[in-house]
């Protein structure tokens, strides 16, 4: 169905924005002349700037239409792509930023859109797959960014990304009169901001789902922010060779949100997917930081395959949950979780960044911990389950 189709290259794509330094962080960190390490705050700035304007992305709806919407987010994360193309750390940090901004208000435009597409039987299913176009995004940075990085450079590989953001927008115009017919001129934007946090604080359920999205959303982004530098500086594999495993590791992601909804729908609970993708999770953190150079390359795509399955499967299911415990308030609801959830982002990859440069810890032991926090994730959704009737 074109909405779906939309909605799911619109997240792929703002995604391959949001992740393309991360894919040639040990290049990009060699012509800077600072430490790969720093690309993890460079992810954070990414979701910093999204936790400014999730809240207001269901202002941004009501306001300019969904359809609308999704073309100004590619257009900001487009935008972010060329200012960090300029190659210096202070626009790195600026396009990081306008990155974000264009970021945060994907899920609630999407969400506007499919909401009126799926029934309750599926729900949990065509969340899931257009959340795959974060992993399909992380795949084509993983497969295209690395070698145009050796072909033409980095930056010159941002600029690519930055004219496919520009060429999705055009495509979709056409659709956006007859999508974006419920929108309202005179809606406010930017009244009451925080008003989307307090409908989610309000609700056991979806305050213990947003605490989980926390956990699960930082993980998740250690996992595909760091996992290329991993494989290069510890485990010796050269830069395509990693950004391969990375697009593996993330197809194995897109296959998890497909199989996890399909399992949220067969089971009829959203949480109890949550929980046990939670569960396994552990064991492909574990997996994962137990690679080492003497492994063949398919028992390393094997175990960051596992991880992935898990630490970036949970998405669509979470999405699903969220519209089915505030069916009259989306956009408002998405918003005030996803700023819960990228704030989780912009802890995470900091977090691991700090251990490795200051705290002394290595690449693999800091993947082992993430074990934990899928386990704290999975025992926040358990939490969740006990309030809902």
């Amino acid at each position: 169905m074109p909405v779906l189709l939309a909605t799911t290259a619109t997240q792929a794509l703002t995604t391959l924005g949001a992740l393309a330094l991360a894919s040639v962080a040990p290049k990009a960190a060699l012509d800077l002349g600072v430490s790969a390490a720093l690309i993890g705050y460079q992810v954070a700035v990414v979701y910093l700037g999204a936790m400014v304007t999730a809240p207001v992305g269901g202002g941004m709806v009501r306001r300019l239409g969904a359809t609308r919407t999704s073309q100004l987010a590619l257009w900001l994360v487009a935008a972010g792509c060329l200012l960090s193309a300029l190659g210096t750390l202070p626009t790195l940090a600026a396009g990081a930023l306008v990155i974000g901004f264009g970021y945060g208000i994907t899920n609630p435009a999407a969400s506007h859109l499919l909401s009126r597409v799926p029934t309750a039987r599926n729900m949990n299913l065509i969340f899931s797959i257009k959340q795959t176009g974060v992993p399909i995004g992380g795949v084509l940075a993983g497969i295209i960014v690395p070698p145009l990085t050796l072909a033409l450079g980095w930056q010159a590989a941002l600029v690519v990304c930055a004219v496919m953001l520009v060429g999705l927008s055009v495509a979709m115009h056409p659709a956006q009169r007859a999508w974006d017919g419920d929108r309202d001129a005179a809606a406010a934007v930017f009244s009451r901001p925080l008003e989307s946090i307090a409908i989610v604080w309000r609700n056991p359920i979806l305050r213990w789902l947003a605490v989980s999205s926390f956990v699960y959303s930082g993980v998740q982004l250690c996992l595909a922010g760091f996992l290329a530098t991993y494989l290069v500086a510890e485990v010796g594999l050269d830069l395509v060779v990693a950004g391969t495993i990375l697009a593996v590791t993330h197809s194995a992601g897109a296959a998890g949100r497909l199989a996890w909804g399909w399992l949220a729908d067969r089971l009829r609970s959203g949480t109890a997917a949550m929980v046990a993708l939670g569960l396994l999770g552990i064991a492909g953190a574990l997996a994962t930081a137990a690679v080492s150079a003497g492994w063949p390359l398919y028992l390393v795509a094997a175990a960051t395959a596992l991880f992935g399955f898990c630490a970036m499967g949970w998405n669509g299911v979470f999405m699903a949950v969220i519209a089915r415990q505030a069916p009259h308030a989306i956009g408002a609801a998405t918003g005030g979780s996803l700023t819960i959830t990228y704030a989780g982002i912009v802890v995470g990859p900091a977090a691991f960044g700090a251990l490795h440069d200051h705290g002394g810890v290595s690449y693999g032991a800091a993947f082992a911990l993430l074990g934990i926090g899928m386990a704290l994730g999975a025992a926040c959704v358990a939490q969740a389950r006990r309030n809902i009737p």
